[in-house]
């Protein structure tokens, strides 16, 4: 494991959440930087928007959250073998149903394609199938990324003049296409601004014209580890806390405009 983040105590139990039998135990979270869903705040503690929701369903059921520091690959191998009981902002995948239960919804999750400003008149693209009409092109992904089930569909056989470059990291996609190493770069609208600010300037990187809405950003729960009724108890919280306004104030105070409901 490369790290652990210290840990964080929500809340003591309520009294309703122990004669119910919610949580007889602290609830381990496996985390990563991305932010601004989730970051390593100025005290040392996780931060964001995600950690900041997930804090808030977790006291209204008097649960207690350990947040866990390590790589989302390792993070989703783990759900699957139950060795950590939680993650955030995931994607619903057939893949991921097989061993996580997931929460609703609580963010959006927009997917572009991205290229250097100074190359985009290049590429004539409206939709994903456009890519297999261009010459050869490689594309960055995101080990352990989602980009819904469209275009994950699309990645599993990409037509044979692409040639899918697999990045650690969103960090080292983005420089890769700013040094050219790949063509294109598919990366969600929530997330690529935040690492194209920590780049240097130039060559400038934007996004295409095509849009994807992939889905909702879940929290997920490892079936190994979690029962169901715990699951669903945040997933009835989460809810709540939509029909509430909760949700929508946070995501305001974070992102500076309205909660993008459908």
């Amino acid at each position: 494991m490369e790290g652990i983040g210290r840990c964080v105590w929500l809340a003591f139990w309520s009294l309703p959440a122990i004669a119910a039998g919610i949580c007889d135990r602290p609830l381990s979270v496996g985390w990563d930087e991305w932010p601004p869903f989730h970051y390593q705040g100025r005290d040392g503690e996780p931060d964001g928007y995600s950690v900041q929701l997930f804090n808030l369903a977790a006291d209204r059921l008097g649960c207690r959250l350990v947040y866990r520091l390590m790589p989302w690959p390792r993070t989703l191998q783990q759900l699957r073998l139950g060795q950590v009981d939680a993650a955030m902002q995931a994607l619903r995948t057939p893949e991921r149903e097989a061993y996580a239960c997931f929460a609703p919804g609580y963010s959006p999750t927009i997917v572009r394609l991205w290229a250097r400003r100074d190359r985009g008149a290049k590429w004539t693209i409206r939709d994903i199938a456009d890519l297999g009409r261009q010459g050869p092109l490689h594309l960055g992904v995101t080990r352990g990324d989602s980009y819904g089930a469209e275009v994950d569909r699309w990645l599993l056989a990409p037509p044979p003049n692409i040639r899918i470059d697999v990045g650690e990291t969103l960090a080292v996609s983005m420089r890769k296409l700013q040094l050219g190493r790949i063509d294109l770069l598919l990366a969600t609208m929530s997330t690529a601004p935040r690492e194209l600010a920590r780049l240097p300037p130039q060559p400038a990187i934007a996004p295409l014209a095509p849009a994807w809405r992939a889905g909702e950003g879940y929290y997920v729960f490892s079936r190994n580890s979690v029962p169901e009724p715990l699951c669903q108890a945040f997933a009835r919280t989460l809810q709540a806390m939509r029909q509430d306004g909760t949700v929508a104030r946070l995501y305001r105070s974070q992102f500076g405009e309205p909660y993008p409901d459908p």
